[in-house]
């Protein structure tokens, strides 16, 4: 038996844990830290580390190889294994950012052969990249520039690039909330909107949200024009869009504007988008595509890539930013012991490794004035169906930023009310939408999904049936679409089947347990802390259900 332990030294640290050539655990460190975006340092000791070695009962000296995916320069003394207080003596490899990207997207997706397409904000430096790596690259490769995106094919025997697209790096996140910095990629666009509306290069998500509400006025060539090697030549100057949108007031302020800047950023990064997946399908000799890179959580641009048809198939990692990177190093220490191989289909992004705090955690609810109830899911069903909001914490965690039922809040999606309420216990911007989790088997009666008709990762975004919009005005969004779950698996399926038989609908409200600015919840400990300071109505650790209306106010 080997093990095989990952790392994603990033801004999104993350560890992932193979025995052979099955993943068997993956955290991110801000999980356990509680600190969003925990950093994880390859010269230190980490949390998920330890919490994945404890969860198969191992010490370093059991692993076989440490691979490691640096999002900044190998050069770099915290980026460098030999420093780590323990993990120095174990066999350790190193790859490039964009590489464990594919690599983690096509281990995942069970397929044979695959064609894979990363785009992120900025991956490896040039000068970090290996010769294979850099021979694929198209156009300049000096020090100063950065992986943007990435085409490979992938088969078990090996993962070849075929294509790299670099841009220069000079955004610093946290700088300059007030107007445009530089950008080279899709991705860093994205952010540096984020930053001038929000104050914040990580509220992606919440531009993606804004963006119904506004018009696309500022055309897609004020951000990029595509050159004549097919490279984005990303504007940056008088003819860009910092010329056209100044200097505005932070969101809601100089409201109008900046719904139109999140409109015309998203139309910018589909058409971009789409601009690669059709390289992706050119060079690419496979008819099958999996994705990976941060930008593929913008579910929006996901469903315009499946609608296109261009690919055959087509696979969305669930974590596609850079936690996954953890996944991928591994999967390429696995085949450096064992040889060639595919992966394993990915069914369930639960991941997390088991939490055993249960009864510290019924302990301080039920001081605190909790009481147990029933657990069942049709007593679970009755209290939604009543307006209650209920936190799940439910086996392994989600290794991605979408809760899919692991660590979950849940609540009635009839309820015109319930975005603003949920939005409102959550401490986040009243337009934000909310995700359904519907049955599978009834999911194509209530959302356009076409062709295929499962969203299991939630990284879609389809219409609402007309006729059923009004049923479900909490997982509506302004536009008539809503970012859809697709469920199977207990216990969510479980609950969501009572909740159809309680009320005739066949799906409820999903959103992440955590409130605005924090990891989402991972021991239950955490759960109940959280669920008590929002004022949740119950929460559910497994098999009990915490009933939290008669604790004190």
């Amino acid at each position: 038996m080997s093990w095989v332990l990952g790392l994603a030294a990033s801004h999104n640290g993350a560890a992932a844990l193979y025995r052979d050539d099955t993943l068997v655990c993956a955290i991110q460190e801000e999980r356990l830290t509680r600190e969003k975006r925990a950093i994880l340092h390859l010269d230190r000791q980490s949390l998920a580390v330890a919490a994945l070695l404890a969860e198969h009962a191992l010490t370093p000296d059991d692993l076989d190889l440490v691979v490691a995916a640096p999002l900044w320069s190998p050069r770099l003394r915290a980026n460098d294994l030999a420093h780590h207080p323990t993990l120095s003596t174990r066999p350790r490899l190193s790859l490039s950012h964009h590489l464990a990207h594919a690599l983690s997207a096509y281990a995942c997706s069970g397929l044979s052969d695959a064609t894979a397409l990363v785009v992120d904000g900025m991956g490896s430096l040039a000068h970090d990249l290996p010769a294979a790596e850099r021979a694929a690259v198209l156009g300049p490769a000096d020090d100063t520039h950065r992986e943007v995106a990435s085409i490979y094919a992938c088969t078990p025997d090996a993962t070849t690039p075929l294509e790299k697209h670099l841009g220069r790096s000079g955004f610093a996140p946290g700088a300059a909330p007030t107007r445009f910095g530089p950008f080279s990629s899709l991705g860093l666009a994205y952010q540096q909107v984020a930053q001038l509306t929000f104050g914040s290069w990580d509220a992606a998500g919440k531009v993606m949200g804004l963006a119904p509400y506004g018009r696309p006025r500022f055309p897609p060539d004020a951000f990029f024009r595509v050159g004549p090697d097919g490279r984005l030549d990303f504007r940056d100057g008088p003819d860009g869009i910092a010329a056209l949108v100044g200097a505005p007031r932070r969101f809601p302020d100089d409201r109008a504007l900046h719904e139109d800047l999140a409109a015309s950023v998203q139309a910018a990064l589909e058409l971009g988008l789409m601009h690669l997946v059709e390289r992706a399908r050119r060079l690419g000799p496979s008819p099958r595509l999996v994705c990976a890179g941060g930008v593929f959580l913008n579910s929006v641009a996901n469903e315009k890539i499946l609608r296109s048809g261009l690919f055959d198939e087509v696979f969305f990692l669930p974590f596609a930013e850079d936690s996954g990177t953890a996944v991928g190093a591994a999967f390429h220490g696995v085949r450096h012991l064992l040889g060639p191989r595919a992966g394993t289909r990915l069914v369930a992004d639960a991941l997390g490794p088991l939490p055993t705090d249960h009864a510290e955690a019924i302990a301080l609810a039920t001081a605190r004035g909790a009481r147990l109830s029933d657990p069942s899911p049709a007593a679970i069903a009755k209290r939604l169906a009543a307006g209650e909001v209920i936190g799940l914490l439910a086996g392994r965690s989600e290794l991605g930023p979408r809760a899919l039922g692991q660590r979950s809040i849940l609540f009635d999606p009839r309820r015109a009310d319930g975005q603003h309420r949920l939005n409102a216990l959550k401490g986040r911007e009243p337009f934000r939408p909310f995700a359904p989790a519907v049955l599978a088997e009834h999911a194509a009666a209530w959302f356009d999904l076409g062709r295929p008709t499962e969203s299991p990762f939630m990284l879609r975004v389809a219409a609402v049936h007309p006729e059923r919009r009004p049923l479900i005005p909490a997982v509506t969004h302004v536009d008539g679409t809503a970012r859809v779950q697709t469920v199977t698996t207990a216990p969510l399926a479980g609950i969501v089947r009572a909740f159809f038989a309680e009320t005739g609908v066949p799906l409820v409200l999903n959103t992440s347990f955590n409130r605005a600015g924090e990891p989402i919840v991972e021991r239950a400990v955490d759960a109940v802390e959280t669920a008590l300071a929002m004022g949740l109505d119950a929460l559910v650790l497994d098999a009990t259900l915490l009933d939290l209306t008669a604790r004190p106010a």
